[in-house]
């Protein structure tokens, strides 16, 4: 008996070359079908090949078929693993019983493209990026496609090194909401009663305001009932150096485990940053106006 499975998914979240004809000749077939309808095609990606293969062995190995493992892991958290910086990825998987080698190919796109889901992965023009990974174990095939979305490359280089944590303590009350800014931008909103630490970007400035329900005031400590006590502690801890190249743009930078506003970039620029560990990850996104588009998410912790 000969049977296929299909499973899609599209999260917004350095070339090599394929590993076998077969993954090639997936590559192949869909930069056909995004070609033929005007959009670029994909470059083939190592790291994302390494997440899918990766996730196409452990499928076969641990008897399942989906984009969450049994570990709990999906497929943004596997690329990140092996080493993606991109925020917006996606997934598409395909699994066969019973097919020889040279049918699943073109089989594998003629079911994406039949389903509305992997057709909007195949079809999405922000992914740039693909790796595939076609892997048998006796009857079963696992066929994996990670995608990346890459609007520009970076140029990443990380080094391990000791870095300065300024973490800021507050404690306090306000007639409303406190927002902490960072150059003009919100960085963090606190509600009273306030008794918090909050980690600080190397050499960041703090300016409190209170939100009234509709605008922020910029608030000195003693106005509009605002009281706050604040300590700077700073410590030496282990980190990371941070080497980025970025071309002509406008971009912004943010720190932690989700994005918290640091400071916008015009690019052409070098930039060599000493990040502690502890804020978790650098996130680098472009600007449009008052809108930003993360693209990479960069870990700290050596």
């Amino acid at each position: 008996m000969r049977r296929a499975w299909l499973l899609g998914l599209m999260l917004f979240c350095s070339a090599a070359l394929a590993q076998s004809a077969l993954e090639l000749e997936v590559l192949q077939r869909t930069n056909q079908v995004r070609t033929e309808r005007g959009l670029r095609p994909l470059q083939w990606d190592a790291l994302a090949y390494k997440a899918a293969l990766g996730h196409a062995q452990d499928m076969l190995r641990r008897n399942f078929f989906a984009h969450q493992n049994p570990d709990g892991l999906g497929a943004a958290e596997r690329m990140r693993a092996a080493g993606v910086l991109e925020v917006t990825v996606g997934e598409n998987l395909a699994s066969f019983e019973g097919y020889p080698d040279p049918e699943i190919p073109r089989r594998s796109l003629t079911g994406w493209m039949n389903s509305p889901g992997h057709r909007a992965n195949l079809l999405k023009p922000e992914f740039t990026h693909l790796g595939v990974a076609l892997v048998r174990q006796g009857r079963q095939v696992m066929v994996v496609q990670n995608f990346l979305g890459r609007p520009f490359d970076p140029q990443v280089r990380l080094t391990a090194a000791q870095a300065e944590r300024t973490v800021l303590l507050l404690t306090g009350t306000a007639s409303g909401t406190v927002g902490v800014f960072v150059g003009n931008n919100l960085y963090a909103r606190l509600n009273p009663p306030i008794q918090t630490r909050l980690e600080l970007p190397p050499k960041a400035e703090a300016s409190f305001a209170v939100f009234d329900g509709q605008t922020w005031w910029a608030t000195r400590n003693g106005e509009r009932g605002l009281r706050l006590e604040t300590t700077l502690e700073r410590s030496l801890v282990p980190g990371r150096l941070v080497l980025l190249n970025l071309p002509a743009g406008n971009y912004t930078l943010a720190v932690g485990a989700e994005p918290r506003f640091w400071q916008n970039v015009a690019g052409p620029v070098r930039l060599e940053l000493a990040l502690p560990g502890t804020l978790e990850a650098l996130w680098l996104g472009i600007r449009q106006g008052n809108q930003i588009s993360y693209s990479h998410r960069i870990p700290l912790k050596p």
